[in-house]
C-alpha cells in the first residue's frame, strides 16, 4: 500500500509539474509544483531529490510523443505531406500542452536520456525537411529552427485566443502556405470576429523565460 501511495503521489507531482512549467518555464518554485500536486515540498524532494530528476521525468514522455509523431510523419509516401503532418501534430499537441517548445530547446545537459532522444527527433525533423525541398515543395531557405519559430508564435495565439479553436489552425495553415513554393492548400474557417476581438483585448500571458 505504501508502495502505491508513493507512485500516486509521484503521478501527481509530474502532473502538476508539466502544468506549472506550462505556464511558468521549467524553473518554477518547487512550492507551486507542491500546492498543485496536494503534497508537501518535503514529498516532491523525496520523490525527486534533483530538479533535473522532475523535468526529465514530465519532458522524456513528451519527446518520445514528439519523436513518434516525427516518425510516423516521415513515412508518408509524400514529403510535403509528411512534413505538413508533422507541423500540424505538433500545433495540435501544442494546443494542450505548451511544453513543446521546451521540449526542442530545453538545455538539460544532466539527462543523457532526455539528450539522446532530443538528437533521434532533431534528426527525424530534418530529415522531413530535406525530403520536402528535395521535392521541391518546401522553400529551401527553411532550416530546423523555423519550426522553433513557428511555435513561439502559436503558443502566443494559444495563450491569448486559445478558445476560439479556430485560430490556431490557420495560422499555421497561413504559415504553411508560405512556406510552399507552389500550390497553396484552403485556409480553414477564419475565426468569429466578436470572441477574436475580446481575446485580443486582455491583457497577455506571460510565461518566465526558461533560460
Amino acid at each position: 500500500m505504501l508502495r502505491k501511495d508513493a507512485e500516486r503521489n509521484r503521478q501527481r507531482i509530474i502532473e502538476a509539474a508539466r502544468q506549472v512549467f506550462a505556464d511558468q518555464g521549467v524553473h518554477a518554485p518547487v512550492e507551486e509544483i507542491a500546492r498543485q500536486a496536494g503534497v508537501g515540498v518535503g514529498t516532491v524532494y523525496r520523490r525527486f531529490p534533483d530538479r533535473t530528476e522532475l523535468v526529465e521525468a514530465v519532458f522524456l514522455e513528451r519527446a518520445q510523443r514528439y519523436l513518434v509523431a516525427a516518425q510516423e510523419s516521415l513515412g508518408h509516401p509524400d514529403p510535403w505531406d509528411g512534413f505538413r503532418s508533422y507541423l500540424e501534430r505538433l500545433r495540435a499537441m501544442q494546443a494542450e500542452d505548451q511544453t513543446v517548445t521546451d521540449v526542442l530547446t530545453l538545455d538539460l545537459p544532466a539527462s543523457t536520456a532526455f539528450q539522446q532522444l532530443r538528437k533521434r527527433l532533431y534528426a527525424t525533423q530534418n530529415r522531413l525537411i530535406r525530403a520536402a525541398q528535395e521535392q521541391g515543395t518546401l522553400r529551401a531557405d527553411f532550416v530546423p529552427e523555423d519550426v522553433v519559430l513557428l511555435l513561439i508564435a502559436n503558443a502566443a495565439i494559444v495563450d491569448r485566443v486559445g478558445e476560439v479553436p479556430q485560430s490556431s489552425p490557420r495560422f499555421f495553415a497561413l504559415a504553411l502556405d508560405a512556406l510552399r513554393t507552389d500550390r497553396p492548400s484552403p485556409l480553414p474557417d477564419p475565426p468569429p470576429a466578436e470572441p477574436l476581438l475580446a481575446a485580443m483585448q486582455r491583457p497577455p500571458v506571460h510565461r518566465r523565460s526558461t533560460g
